[in-house]
């Protein structure tokens, strides 16, 4: 990583742990305007980030009030003061007056690694720049820029100003990708962020191996084609928001209503469903590349299973859940294939070989009326088997049985908390969750069977969290994702 990261890092981030020393005023921005940095910068930028600096807006306010819920909230806040008094830093007089209301970092490629120039507005210019020094300090000093109208950057060498600030280059305020981006998101936000599209499929071209395969590494990452990619972080009365937005590439898998989540038993405290549709489409397109022909040819020859074999597993909905088992816990894969016979015959083929290859054998049983065939491992044994043309593969003795047979995780409470606090419609492209309330005691007791208990501190400070719920949307290349973490 390039020079410490450059000193306007160093300035987000204590902007952004500082918040609780907000002033009284009171400011929020405007429904999806562009950040006023934008207009500083060249158009043909890889990234841009902006972050709220305000620490008296409306949005850190409401951060301020997250963080009080947990109760290590006045330590933390007075460690961190002690930290920058080691440094030499003092918030009011070092920090506050180096900074505006708006902080902005411009990316640019720049050979192995990215160039990376802060652009703010600060109360005053001269605190600006004593802060840029005393941030690399025992290094080889910042360097930093008047723009004019009260604007200053900040890089780590001059000539990275003339790959991120516009001069006679149309700003990227201008860029109606940009622009569109930034518009998808909420107004009010802690940061947001831009990615080019173009110039990050160039960048992972030139940087990645198979990019001389013959296939790009964009288009296996889903990347070829995307037009931009923007991200925004918030605040909200139970929670903080990650809220994206995508055009073009492929992202993400069209909506559809799940089905497998019915199924899936209501004390599941972690599940992740999707249509592995978009997935197998990608994994298609990478059998034209040598490096995975060379690694199908070996899977067959090893395990008797061809490439679309493989990827037939996955061309349906796709779940994966866990729940509480006696002392791991039970982990559960769900598959709804086209061909559920086939299916089931390509893990038939593994499962055997797996057994052979460990010293045992495939044994056959049954659980709540269905065949079920299973490989004990020794530590752990594995139970595969169909349910109404469903492929169940499972650690849980009774994982199979209980697969639809009670009652669900979608009619769970805790499930349809974490689906009201965050806002989750019925049809998504896919969602991942985790019952972080229920997932505690789960934390608490493996780190009491490695002998090493949590210190109170620890486990006090996450019961505030509850779950985490994240989803995607859209169609036709165009997408918005959302991660919403529930406190409370």
């Amino acid at each position: 990583m390039r020079r410490r990261f450059l000193p306007a890092v160093l300035l987000a981030s204590l902007a952004l742990v500082l918040a609780a020393c907000g002033s009284g005023s009171s400011s929020s921005s405007s429904g999806g305007s562009p950040p006023a940095g934008a207009s500083l910068v060249r158009s043909d930028v890889l990234g841009f980030v902006s972050v709220d600096t305000d620490l008296g807006s409306d949005q850190w306010q409401q951060f301020d009030e997250l963080w009080q819920k947990f109760p290590s909230h006045d330590s933390w806040l007075q460690q961190i003061k002690q930290s920058l008094a080691k440094d030499g830093l003092d918030y009011e007089t070092d920090i506050k007056p180096a900074l505006g209301s708006e902080l902005d970092l411009a990316i640019v490629p720049d050979g192995t690694s990215e160039a990376v120039v802060g652009i703010t507005k600060p109360d005053d210019p001269a605190k600006f720049k004593e802060l840029a020094n005393k941030a690399d300090k025992g290094s080889t000093p910042s360097v930093t820029r008047d723009l004019g109208a009260g604007w200053w950057a900040v890089a780590e060498k001059e000539s990275d100003f003339d790959k991120v600030v516009k001069g006679t280059v149309e700003p990227l305020s201008s860029s109606d990708s940009f622009t569109t981006a930034i518009g998808k998101l909420p107004g009010d936000t802690l940061v947001r962020a831009y990615v080019d599209g173009p110039k990050l499929n160039e960048l992972v071209e030139q940087r990645s191996a198979s990019g001389t395969s013959g296939l790009g590494a964009g288009s296996a990452l889903g990347l070829r084609g995307l037009k931009y990619l923007a991200v925004s972080l918030s605040a909200e009365d139970e929670g903080l928001r990650l809220e994206g937005a995508s055009s073009g590439g492929n992202l993400g898998g069209k909506d559809f209503a799940p089905k497998l989540l019915d199924a899936i038993p209501g004390d599941a405290f972690a599940a992740f469903d999707f249509l592995g549709e978009g997935t197998t489409q990608q994994l298609q397109q990478l059998q034209a590349t040598p490096q995975f022909a060379q690694v199908a040819k070996q899977l067959e020859q090893e395990y008797g299973v061809t490439a679309d074999q493989l990827f037939g597993l996955l061309d349906g909905e796709v779940a994966f859940y866990a729940r509480s088992g006696a002392v791991i816990p039970e982990l559960t894969l769900a598959l709804q294939p086209n061909d559920p016979t086939q299916a089931l015959e390509t893990v038939d083929k593994l499962m055997t070989h797996f057994a052979a290859e460990a010293g045992t054998r495939v044994e056959t049983g049954s659980q709540g009326g269905h065949e079920v065939k299973t490989v004990n491992f020794g530590q752990f044994a594995v139970h595969y088997g169909a349910v109404d043309g469903k492929v169940i593969v499972t650690s849980g003795l009774n994982g199979i049985a209980d697969f639809g047979s009670g009652g669900s995780l979608t009619d769970s409470a805790d499930f349809k908390e974490a689906k009201s606090a965050a806002g989750m419609p019925d049809s998504t492209g896919g969602l991942f969750y985790v019952d972080l309330k229920n997932a505690l005691p789960l934390i608490e007791g493996f780190a009491g069977l490695s002998g090493n208990n949590l210190p109170p501190k620890v486990t006090d400070n996450l019961r505030p969290l509850r779950s985490l719920l994240a989803w995607s949307e859209g169609q036709n290349g165009d997408r918005t994702f959302d991660a919403f973490l529930e406190i409370k």
